[in-house]
């Protein structure tokens, strides 16, 4: 499994690219799993695919869970199978770093809540943040690994990140955002308060197997930590 990380970070909307990168704050990591430890996701989903369900909103208001295909339309397994352990063990070894690079004030964290999501013709997730209200579930980074036959069949499916605001305001419409393809063996992280959303995905044909993968996954604040502050 590959360690190197870069970041990628282009302008969007108005601004320049020096600003965008101030504004937009996210790593991409390279290389996670490889290419058997890819073969070995695909032959899992496939073999799965009666056990996905339709994903699921939390209503910020009233804490409830619901299926909303208007704000997120894909299917979700909250089993990795044989991706478990080595997916996790990269998210931990990659933990220190993330927080370093990302200027995050926290003194542990772990990976929790795990889940591979399946977005086929027309999936997508509206804007959102992945904070909640639930003190002892805090969420700091979020993580998102793409995996997908290749070539790929399916296009679109952008992760969009939208960048901080401005001290100016200024129009909503000059807001800055980039756009992350979802290539294969790819994970991105990025703080979970930044505002992001799924772009919708076109496969207008092709199999189960031709889906835009990912697996879903949070650094959560550790229990010890949280009690320290």
């Amino acid at each position: 499994m590959g360690m190197a990380a870069d970041t990628r970070i282009a302008a969007g909307g108005a601004g320049s690219l020096a600003a965008a990168c101030a504004r937009v704050p996210h790593l991409v990591f390279r290389n996670v799993l490889g290419p058997a430890g890819i073969g070995e996701l695909l032959r899992y989903v496939t073999a799965r695919e009666d056990d996905f369900r339709p994903a699921i909103v939390r209503d910020r208001q009233s804490g409830k869970q619901r299926i909303d295909r208007s704000r997120r339309d894909c299917l979700a397994l909250g089993d990795l199978g044989p991706a478990g352990r080595p997916f996790e063990s990269f998210v931990c070894a990659a933990a220190p770093g993330i927080l370093a690079e990302l200027h995050l004030a926290e003194t542990a964290v772990e990976p929790r809540e795990f889940a591979i999501c399946a977005y086929g013709e027309g999936g997508h997730f509206a804007g959102h943040i992945d904070t909640n209200e639930v003190t002892d579930r805090v969420r700091v980074v979020s993580c998102v690994y793409y995996f997908a036959a290749t070539p790929r069949r399916f296009s679109g499916g952008e992760l969009r990140l939208y960048g901080l605001p401005t001290l100016s305001g200024g129009n909503a419409g000059d807001a800055q955002f980039i756009d992350i393809a979802p290539e294969t063996d790819t994970l991105v992280a990025f703080p979970s308060w930044l505002r992001h959303e799924v772009l919708p995905v076109r496969l207008p044909e092709g199999s189960w197997r031709d889906h835009r993968f990912t697996i879903n996954c949070w650094l959560h604040r550790t229990r010890a930590s949280a009690e320290a502050r």
